[in-house]
């Protein structure tokens, strides 16, 4: 906040704002040359809600996509941070609180669009609706629009090695959020420790996203993770605690020596190497056809040449089941990259292809799993 408003603060704002011009000067053209800051739409909105809604109208008149996902994240900003109370003339765009925004459906379009045009919410509609202006949007190569739609058509898989390759062609172009989504769909569905596994957490390091929390005072780490409750907790990896986008760590330091040993001299994979050649349509027909569902799991591999029993930290397991039974599993070993599978059946051989292909690229058995329930769905 200015130091001209923190000096007269016996002044109220009601006080302040027949003085002061403090109505906006705004059109669309304004709208597209913000180019996506949405606190700078704020400000050029001033706080007028109402004005919001009218461009947001003209919008869609016009059959801008983009402005109106922009206009609808900004008119929820507007609410969010009592825009309308607020003095514009006395303030910068960084006095603005800092807008975050995570895909939600279409939410944040669907409110804004059922309130610029006046009509009462239709929930059925709102799927429909939103990704005919998102593919718009994304067909203009507006990434945050691409984001959304490829997370709605995910939804529960984008922990993922799956996901990380819808997202791919698109990192490192400048949107923070989808590197975090593409570093965290690596992070989650690659195995730990491996090179698409520090990928991922390059990634989402360099977004800037992640939150760090460590000990405080002469607090143990050992005693600060056992204090530390989240549900989002996941797992364990090079001393440090995943919890959901947040990160525990014995130490800042710790962790910069982490990130220097690990992270800042990643390798990153290719393009090309995230382009699995397999025959979708084949294989959403089998798994329908099929009924073909999974488990995952761990524990004791049988071949026909052999029976290894290896530990649950060092196996990653899919069965697959057709029509409830029990039709194979197939594992691939995390330090040697060794596959095994069971499965005798050859008209699967399609199936068990690609699950082998994402299994030996880093992906989880879980990966597997979610990529096949993707196809077969679509």
């Amino acid at each position: 906040m200015s130091f001209l408003v923190s000096g007269i603060d016996w002044l109220t704002s009601a006080t302040l704002k027949p003085f002061l011009d403090d109505r906006p000067a705004v059109d669309l053209e304004a709208i597209r040359h913000a180019r996506g800051n949405i606190n700078e739409i704020r400000m050029r909105l001033k706080g007028d809600e109402k004005a919001c809604l009218a461009l947001f109208r003209q919008a869609v008149e016009e059959g801008d996509a983009i402005s109106q996902i922009q206009l609808s994240q900004a008119l929820f900003g507007m609410k969010w941070g009592k825009d309308s109370a607020k003095v514009f003339a006395l303030l910068t765009i960084e006095d603005l609180e800092p807008f975050s925004y995570y895909p939600q459906d279409f939410l944040l379009f669907n409110s804004a669009y059922d309130e610029a045009m006046e009509i009462r919410p239709n929930f059925s509609m709102y799927e429909t609706r939103g990704k005919k202006v998102f593919g718009q949007a994304a067909d203009r190569g507006y990434l945050p629009a691409f984001l959304e739609l490829k997370c709605a058509e995910w939804q529960w898989r984008k922990d993922s090695y799956g996901f990380a390759v819808q997202l791919r062609p698109f990192v490192g172009k400048g949107d923070r959020l989808l590197d975090f989504f593409f570093g965290q769909a690596l992070i989650h569905g690659c195995q730990r420790g491996s090179a698409s596994f520090y990928e991922g957490l390059y990634w989402a390091h360099m977004s800037g996203l992640i939150v760090f929390k460590y000990p405080s005072g002469f607090q143990t780490f050992e005693s600060f993770k056992s204090s530390y409750w989240d549900a989002n907790v996941q797992f364990k990896s090079d001393d440090f605690l995943f919890a959901g986008k947040v990160i525990l760590a014995p130490s800042s330091e710790a962790w910069e020596a982490f990130a220097e040993e690990k992270l800042y001299s990643v390798r990153v994979a290719p393009l090309e190497s995230y382009s699995l050649q397999h025959n979708h349509e084949q294989i959403k027909s089998l798994l329908n056809e099929l009924e073909i569902s999974g488990i995952v799991g761990g524990g004791l591999v049988q071949t026909s040449e052999e029976t290894e029993e290896i530990k649950d930290f060092h196996i990653d397991s899919l069965t697959l089941y057709s029509d409830g039974k029990d039709i194979g599993k197939i594992s691939v070993h995390e330090e040697t990259s060794k596959i095994y599978q069971t499965f005798q059946n050859e008209k699967i051989q399609p199936i068990i292809a690609f699950v082998e292909n994402v299994m030996t690229r880093g992906g989880r058995a879980s990966s597997a799993l979610a990529w096949l329930q993707q196809i077969a769905k679509s």
